[in-house]
């Protein structure tokens, strides 16, 4: 992911020394816009690999000892275990992008 991020800073640095100014507008909202998108799911697969739910989603859809968040471009998969006290407890979490898993823990 860090990856991304340097060429992201170098893809701003030409886009701002080499083209003009309509062009040079365009493609640094394009940058800046995929520079948040990775931030969001760098930090939702930080999450998901520490074992906690993931904060940005924009949907969720809930069966029994399953929770489904949507975000956007990936989806995550919660599943639950009850405990001898009925009380819910994280069992397994994983992070899927073009139905491949990019992330996951389990207990």
């Amino acid at each position: 992911m860090t990856g991304i991020f340097i060429l992201l800073l170098i893809a701003m640095l030409l886009v701002v020394k080499l083209c003009k100014k309509t062009l040079k507008v365009v493609l640094s909202a394009i940058i800046v816009l995929a520079t948040i998108y990775c931030a969001v799911l760098s930090i939702d697969i930080n999450r998901v690999e520490s074992f906690r739910e993931p904060i940005f989603n924009i949907g969720r859809y809930e069966e029994a000892g399953l929770i489904e968040y949507k975000g956007l471009g990936y989806r995550t998969v919660v599943k639950y275990a009850y405990t001898a006290n009925n009380e819910q407890k994280i069992n397994s979490i994983e992070m899927y992008m073009f139905d491949k898993c990019i992330a996951g823990a389990i207990e």
